[in-house]
C-alpha cells in the first residue's frame, strides 16, 4: 500500500509518497514514469492539494440501495460528468453560490485511473486503477431537480473536493465510508453496499469513453445526505484512506 500526495511547498507543486508525517518527493505524477528522490519534507510544512488533476470526473448516480428511496434501482450504472474546474483539495472552502438554496454533501469512494483505459473487461478493470481517494460530490438539489441538465448542480466551482491522498493496493469492495458535518455523523455505510461495483463501473464507462491516467470516477453515495450552511465543516472519511475535510463558506 502506497499513499501518494500532491502538494505545494516553497512556491512549487509536486508529488510525493506519504509515510507517517513525511513526504518523499517523486519526479512526476504517480501515474507517469517517475523516480523516488532523496528529498523529504514534513507534511506539516506543506499544503496538500487535490491529489489528481483529472481531464474528467465521471460520477455514478443512485448506486447505493440506501440512497434510492422509493426509486427503482437503475438497470445499468448511470454516469454523469463533473467538470475538472469544480475540483478542490483538502482544506479548500466549499463555496455556496449566491443563487443556491439547498446544497448538500455526498460522501463517495473515488477511483483514480492509472493508465489509459478503453473497453476494459470486468475481469481486467482493476488493473487500470492506480488507487483510491475520498470525494465529496457536492450538489445543489433545486438545480439538480429543476434544470434540464446537472451542469451547475454538480459542477459549480468548488463542488468537487477530492483527497487527501491516493492510496494503492486496496480492495474497494468493503471499505467503510462516513460523512460528518461539524463532527456529527450524517452518512455511514460500506462500499460492500454498492449496487454496481468498481470493476462493473469501469467496464461500463470505458465502453463509451476513454479513461485517461489521472481521471477520477466517483462511485455513488449512501443513505441520506445533509444540507450545508456557511460556517460548517464537512468531513468525508474512507477506511484505509483518510479524511477529506473542507470548510463551507458563502459566496
Amino acid at each position: 500500500m502506497v499513499k501518494y500526495a500532491r502538494f505545494s511547498a516553497d512556491g512549487s507543486i509536486g508529488y510525493g509518497i506519504l509515510e507517517g508525517g513525511t513526504l518523499t518527493r517523486i519526479t512526476a505524477a504517480p501515474w507517469r514514469d517517475h523516480e523516488i528522490t532523496s528529498e523529504s519534507l514534513p507534511v506539516s510544512g506543506v499544503r496538500l492539494l487535490a491529489p489528481a488533476e483529472p481531464s474528467k470526473m465521471v460520477a455514478i448516480g443512485l448506486n447505493y440501495r440506501s440512497h434510492l428511496g422509493d426509486r427503482e434501482p437503475p438497470k445499468v450504472p448511470e454516469p454523469f460528468l463533473k467538470t475538472p474546474s469544480s475540483v478542490i483539495g483538502p482544506g479548500d472552502p466549499i463555496v455556496l453560490p449566491a443563487e443556491s438554496n439547498v446544497v448538500q454533501e455526498e460522501a463517495e469512494l473515488a477511483v483514480v485511473i492509472g493508465r489509459r483505459c478503453r473497453r476494459a473487461g470486468r475481469d481486467e478493470a482493476l488493473s487500470y486503477v492506480l488507487g483510491y481517494t475520498c470525494a465529496n460530490d457536492v450538489s445543489e438539489r433545486e438545480w439538480q431537480s429543476g434544470d434540464l441538465q446537472w451542469w451547475r448542480a454538480k459542477s459549480s466551482d468548488t463542488f468537487g473536493p477530492i483527497g487527501p491522498v491516493i492510496v494503492t493496493g486496496l480492495d474497494p469492495s468493503g471499505l467503510g465510508i462516513e460523512a460528518r458535518v461539524n463532527g456529527k455523523i450524517v452518512q455511514q455505510s460500506t462500499t460492500a453496499d454498492l449496487l454496481y461495483d468498481v470493476p462493473t463501473i469501469i467496464e461500463w464507462v470505458s465502453r463509451a469513453m476513454t479513461l485517461e491516467p489521472g481521471d477520477v470516477i466517483l462511485t455513488g453515495t449512501p443513505g441520506t445526505t445533509a444540507t450545508l450552511s456557511s460556517g460548517d465543516t464537512v468531513e468525508i472519511e474512507l477506511e484505509s484512506i483518510g479524511v477529506l475535510s473542507n470548510p463551507v463558506v458563502s459566496e
